[in-house]
């Protein structure tokens, strides 16, 4: 197997996509689990549904592409979503 630039660069961006999307969603979903628990799951819809999006539909979009970014994407929401939770 040759050494392709083109290939190589787009899993670097891959796995960069999904640190920052990693990041981004796990503070929206510590703020959606925080209502959720505060309001109830009825009381708090909007965020049940950002939590399923973060945690569910997204991922499985972002794998299509590239497994290794949806494997960052995952490792970076969980890390940071359990760090937001124990505040």
């Amino acid at each position: 197997m040759e050494f392709n630039l083109d290939n190589f660069l787009s899993q670097i961006l891959y796995v960069f996509s999904g640190f920052f999307f990693g990041i981004f969603a796990s503070r929206y979903s510590v703020i959606g689990w925080r209502s959720i628990r505060s309001r109830g799951i009825f009381g708090a819809l909007i965020h049940a549904g950002v939590l399923v999006l973060a945690f569910i539909v997204f991922p499985l979009l972002f794998s299509t592409r590239t497994l290794t970014g949806s494997f960052v994407y995952y490792a970076v929401l969980l890390y940071f979503f359990s760090k937001g939770i124990k505040e």
